[in-house]
């Protein structure tokens, strides 16, 4: 995994994100990328995405919205085929924010890479352990969550905390540029710790197909999935 716009302020989401995958226990290769080189969290900063040995399955985004397109066609040509764009200043912010992210969209086209985001908290799982998120750390369970809201992804790990369970996975979405619920739900469902699926959803974007796939999980899996509208 690579963490492109990692900074060692720790006010930046850069910090949070590269802090949070570093200690979830993540065993496969972490690298941090930001033009002004250095060290952080005792591993080295690379200048470009293009300096990072292999592999690389993933390239986390956290750089400014005008910029993330061109880092996109980086990862792109690093030849890295899934982002995660936790950047936001997207589609939420109007006519420019929704013209950079039909820019994202076309640079991911070309190089056949699939995002989840803009604008998304990223995703995490407790048993893998993997944590790409700059929220704090959930307690380890059996219940998945699928948000497109990042607030109240915050919201509901500090609630399950509260209220004794833990999470399994959490999925943030944020303005599903590629990415969008019905394409995850089948990937969470398959996993053996979850065995309760939540969702936050604040639309659908093809109504018929999520019917099918969540009657599909519920039959297969024996899975409940509840579905919290906003």
């Amino acid at each position: 995994i690579a963490i492109i716009g990692a900074s060692s302020a720790p006010a930046k989401l850069g910090f949070g994100v590269a802090r949070n995958l570093t200690q979830s226990g993540y065993t496969g290769a972490i690298h941090f990328v930001n033009p002004r080189g250095g060290h952080l969290l005792e591993r080295p900063v690379y200048t470009a995405i293009a300096a990072v040995p292999d592999p690389v399955d993933l390239a986390v985004v956290i750089v400014p919205a005008p910029a993330v397109a061109a880092a996109l066609a980086e990862v792109g040509r690093r030849g890295i085929r899934a982002a995660i764009i936790v950047s936001g200043g997207f589609r939420e912010t109007g006519p420019d924010g929704a013209r950079l992210e039909d820019e994202c969209l076309r640079v991911a086209r070309d190089y056949d890479m699939r995002l989840i985001g803009p604008n998304c908290v990223g995703l995490l799982d407790t048993h893998r352990p993997l944590d790409t998120t700059f929220l704090p750390h959930p307690t380890p369970g059996d219940v998945a969550f699928i948000s497109h809201s990042g607030a109240i992804c915050a919201a509901v790990i500090d609630w399950a905390r509260g209220q004794g369970f833990g999470l399994s996975q959490l999925v943030s979405l944020g303005n599903q540029l590629d990415v969008r619920e019905t394409d995850v739900l089948s990937a969470v469902a398959a996993d053996a710790h979850t065995r309760v699926i939540t969702l936050y959803l604040e639309g659908i974007s093809d109504g018929r197909r999520f019917v099918r796939e969540a009657r599909q999980v519920t039959r297969s899996q024996e899975r409940l999935v509840a579905i919290t509208p906003e």
